[in-house]
């Protein structure tokens, strides 16, 4: 879709509008400002560093405002240019400075990829235009032949480019001297900058640029290349959001990777003259957060600014997230507010302090690590989460690829994963014994549920399942299985660890899977409340429990575990497994080793 740059005058397109910030400034920033006390980031002495440096550098001036999404670049901008109404100026001095600000994003989202340049450099002369007319110092006459001329010369650009597509379409004559008619744009666009900056030699037309980095690489790059070629003149300094990744990107995209390994860095030094990394890591976070937390105006909160012990959990979690990126920040807290809002009103009384930080600490995984969150809410017990820490179990886990694919160090998401939910489990963990059991994971059922982040009330998890399954079908109340079920089983490798997953897989039996593959099922009828069976052949357990035997001379021979072939009636038993265990020995035996032989079977199936 072309822009119809047939209108010469000023006024003639739509006024470029900015994008909404992080932090908005709309006053001077005098030292006893509001707004200084706003900046919980610490970011004005580098504002003011770069203001200075404005003022006074050589132009013109190409500045590269680097950082990942979210980590203050526009409020960075902001600070310097001020708000949107433009009454009042930001950090530069407008007796000096004219701003003009072009969000690039908006020329990105329609179908002009041959012309977004030449739209860009449109905008920012008639954006010139509307800002030097203001000038009382400025001939208005003058100022429309200047305007006239260069817009001109670019709507003339825009024509031939159609043309140059159309013969090549018909591949007819192709060459159109689109190169002299932008030379000539390039000195009209110096004449109009002249305009100003004529009154004074510290005078300068400062040009912002933001989201660069939002649109298709090659077209960000193209759009620099355009700014460096045609509008980079005496009395410019330009200062534009824009990483270093994203222009080696374009590079690769249009000319290829060879050139980009052998020119890139080059090209990049060449256009950015500065570049200007956001000091994320110098951030004051803990006030930033709190600041933002105490705006939600939420009584549960209100007490982490005076709590050492919250204010660490909400520290800790943030720090483990989202990291120091201000918007990530943001985001969580945001929608922590709204989703502690339905929880409110889905439970009739205020949220307590506990469900609050456990709200924050789900709604910190969410914004986070999406795919995580989507595995979790799946299955949220104690299994899953736990497995969640394990660093093997990341590498293995379907849906944990596409994050750490995209993190460029794979061990630093990993290590932030499993200290999140330490924090999280230390948090729970209300007996102190190093584990979350069902009972200490309950709240978290609870908050989930009534702040509607998944339907978990309905849900049984599958462990819970089986063995209210047993108790249901123990209808004799048979010690026998009562004594296993709760002194060994349930305290057992196969209910407590962490890389078995427990799967339903009818209205009688869960089956059980390590590592992707299932080693055996617990099976639970009215006539056999517990049956037990293992994924692989009597004989090779048999062969596995005699070396365990071996090394385990403190058990009596006659305690062992019995393990009986599937065959007559049991071989129509439902489930899947070549073994059953007779566990009725094992409850004459101590529990605790009774415990460790039934984990010695576990690793025998899973070796």
């Amino acid at each position: 879709m072309l822009i119809n740059m047939e209108r010469h005058k000023v006024g003639s397109m739509k006024d470029v509008t900015l994008r909404e910030a992080p932090l908005r400034f709309t006053s001077s920033l005098g030292e006893g400002d509001e707004a200084r006390k706003a900046d919980t980031l610490n970011l004005l002495p580098y504002a003011e560093a770069l203001r200075d440096f404005i003022h006074e550098c050589e132009t013109p001036m190409s500045i590269g405002i680097q950082g990942d999404w979210g980590i203050g670049r526009t409020s960075l901008m902001n600070m310097l240019r001020g708000g949107e109404d433009r009454h009042q100026a930001g950090l530069l001095d407008p007796r000096l400075c004219k701003t003009i600000n072009l969000d690039s994003w908006s020329y990105a989202q329609f179908d002009q990829d041959d012309n977004m340049a030449m739209a860009c450099l449109y905008a920012l002369t008639h954006e010139l235009g509307r800002v030097l007319e203001q000038e009382s110092e400025v001939d208005p006459a003058e100022l429309n032949v200047r305007l006239e001329a260069a817009n001109r010369k670019l709507v003339i650009v825009m024509k031939q480019i159609r043309k140059l597509l159309l013969a090549r379409e018909e591949e007819g004559d192709s060459y159109i001297d689109i190169s002299g008619q932008m030379l000539r744009f390039r000195g009209e666009f110096k004449e109009l900058v002249s305009l100003w900056t004529r009154g004074g030699e510290a005078r300068r037309v400062v040009i912002f640029v933001d989201d660069m980095d939002r649109i298709r690489p090659i077209l960000a790059l193209e759009l620099l290349e355009a700014i460096k070629n045609f509008i980079d003149v005496p009395g410019c300094v330009f200062v534009m959001t824009l990483d270093y990744e994203v222009v080696q990107r374009g590079m690769v995209e249009k000319l290829g990777r060879d050139v980009q390994k052998a020119t890139g860095k080059a090209f990049f030094d060449k256009v950015i003259q500065l570049p200007f990394v956001v000091p994320s890591t110098s951030y004051q976070l803990d006030e930033y957060i709190l600041d933002l937390l105490k705006k939600t105006d939420l009584p549960c909160i209100k007490r982490a600014g005076s709590e050492p012990e919250s204010r660490q959990f909400f520290m800790d979690i943030i720090r483990f997230t989202v990291g120091r990126n201000p918007r990530g920040i943001k985001r969580v807290i945001s929608y922590m507010d709204l989703l502690e809002r339905i929880h409110r009103h889905n439970s009739g009384r205020e949220t307590s302090h506990r469900e609050c930080k456990i709200l924050f600490a789900l709604v910190s995984m969410q914004i986070a690590w999406p795919e995580l969150f989507k595995y979790f809410i799946r299955d949220p017990s104690v299994g899953p989460i736990t497995s969640l820490q394990s660093w093997d179990f990341l590498e293995g886990l379907p849906e944990a690829t596409s994050l750490l694919d995209r993190s460029p160090d794979r061990d630093m998401v990993k290590n932030s994963i499993s200290a999140y939910f330490d924090t999280l489990f230390s948090f729970l963990d209300k007996n102190d014994d190093g584990q979350v059991d069902s009972k200490e994971l309950q709240p978290v059922l609870r908050v989930m549920e009534l702040a509607k982040m998944t339907n978990v009330e309905s849900r049984e998890r599958a462990r819970q399942w089986i063995v209210n399954r047993i108790r249901e079908n123990n209808v004799d109340n048979s010690p026998l299985i009562n004594s296993f079920l709760e002194n060994v089983f349930k305290k057992s490798v196969w209910y407590l660890g962490t890389e078995i997953r427990y799967h339903r897989a009818g209205h009688r039996y869960v089956t059980l899977v390590h590592n992707r593959r299932q080693i055996g099922t617990i099976v639970s009828l009215k006539s056999q409340p517990f049956v037990f069976r293992l994924a692989m052949s009597p004989e090779r357990v048999m062969q596995g429990l005699k070396n365990y035997w071996n090394s385990k001379q403190i058990v009596k021979k006659e305690t062992i575990v019995l393990v009986r072939n599937t065959f007559g009636s049991e071989a129509s038993l439902t489930g899947y497994g070549d073994t059953l265990v007779d566990f009725s020995k094992m409850t004459y035996m101590k529990s605790r080793d009774a415990i460790k032989l039934l984990n010695a079977l576990y690793q025998i199936v899973t070796e």
